[in-house]
């Protein structure tokens, strides 16, 4: 039996179907640095997130999607959210015309924060390729494996992993940074207790783990949290926003600056202006 959630996509009995690439655009949401744990196939792209496997295909027009967990599906993809909105609201500010036409399908993915925390320490300073092999290596070491795919290691698994063990699947100065923040996670930082917290606060609770700045911090409160009110901001943010106003300023003081602008709305405002900057500096993905 199907089950129609929204005009532009509808659930079936073992998939959802995506109608409308206006509101869903795969290669868009993939392709614009919030998540790493995917890969293109003959048909689509197969994303593993968490414990998870989800199966993209690829039509004329929008996708199926397969897995064995719709509801997860219908959460991670942030389905029940209205971006036509989202974006009408955003286009009041003509900063962000070009972006939003070039990145019109992007949706921002409620992921796991375990997941997010360590993959941002990753990402810190790195490249995309190798942020991925790295993932996908610990993946490989610890997760659980189902078959065609490893899970995200838990918690408990992570923390059988030493410093040594980090260097040797090539994170480098990272390593440090991710044993003694799964340590700390693993003695009682509570993740769960960001939800609640308002960005500043979990911003500040964040930024205690070792290998996160206030970049990384707003990365994963965006990414894993869903708080919206964060421009993540690294080099080709600052860079874009002197290629907008002529002048130097320091990352903290953009940040600032754009969530005065776009408020509630400042991460997905984020998300269209670094896809566009990131595909026009001809950066791959894959």
């Amino acid at each position: 039996m199907e089950k129609t959630k929204e005009k532009w996509w509808v659930r079936h009995s073992d998939h959802i179907e995506i109608l409308d690439d206006s509101e869903f655009n795969i290669q868009h949401i993939l392709d614009c640095g919030q998540v790493f744990r995917y890969k293109k196939t003959d048909f689509g792209y197969k994303i593993c997130a968490k414990d998870q496997e989800i199966d993209v295909i690829c039509q004329k027009v929008g996708v199926k999607i397969f897995s064995k967990n719709l509801d997860f599906v219908e959460k991670y993809f942030d389905l029940y959210n209205n971006y036509a909105n989202i974006k009408s609201d955003l286009l009041k500010s003509n900063l962000l015309n070009s972006a939003i036409s070039y990145g019109y399908g992007i949706r921002i993915l409620n992921q796991d924060p375990l997941e997010m925390i360590i993959s941002f320490i990753i990402s810190a300073n790195n490249n995309i390729p190798r942020i991925k092999k790295i993932i996908e290596a610990i993946c490989t070491k610890v997760g659980e494996n189902k078959g065609d795919y490893y899970a995200f290691p838990t918690l408990d698994r992570l923390a059988t992993l030493s410093v040594d063990d980090y260097r040797s699947m090539g994170c480098g100065y990272r390593s440090t940074y991710l044993y003694d923040t799964v340590k700390k996670l693993a003695e009682g930082f509570d993740m769960d207790s960001l939800y609640g917290q308002s960005t500043d606060v979990a911003r500040t609770n964040l930024m205690t783990l070792k290998g996160v700045g206030r970049k990384v911090a707003e990365c994963i409160l965006l990414f894993a949290y869903h708080k919206t009110d964060v421009f993540p901001t690294d080099t080709w943010i600052v860079k874009l926003y002197r290629d907008w106003y002529n002048e130097d300023r320091d990352a903290k003081y953009i940040s600032n600056y754009f969530t005065g602008i776009f408020g509630i709305n400042s991460g997905y405002a984020q998300q269209y202006v670094y896809y566009e900057k990131m595909n026009n500096r001809g950066e791959k993905h894959e």
